[in-house]
């Protein structure tokens, strides 16, 4: 509760308090997450999961303050995958199509669920 919430400092804690302290300290630095970036295809299982369980542990003032999804990146119609090959590269997409072609690519692709296709 001390790490997490705030709560007085353990007094028969095995860890020191220089290392709560600093536990601590992460905590604060890094919550409330500002924004969560995940493949559309987890909304059903770790996005729920991941607001199902801030609700669940801490305060309003520490859920997460925004999440965002994406779509896939395709490679012919098909998702890019290193298991199955059809995989691009930037440094690849840049050498075959040219930095700025890559840009322009990259800059409409990411702005909604749909899938980017190169």
């Amino acid at each position: 509760d001390y790490i997490f919430l705030g709560a007085p400092m353990p007094e028969h804690a095995k860890l020191s308090e220089s290392d709560l302290k600093a536990m601590r300290r992460e905590m604060q630095f890094w919550y409330p997450v500002d924004l969560r970036v995940s493949g559309r295809d987890l909304i059903q299982n770790h996005l729920t999961f991941f607001l199902y369980t801030h609700a669940a542990l801490f305060p309003p003032q520490l859920w997460p303050r925004s999440i965002r999804t994406n779509g896939f990146v395709m490679l012919d119609n098909a998702k890019m995958s290193k298991q199955t090959g059809n995989f691009l590269t930037l440094q690849e997409g840049i050498a075959e199509y040219s930095a700025d072609a890559m840009r322009f690519a990259l800059a409409a692709a990411g702005d909604s669920n749909e899938d980017a296709n190169f």
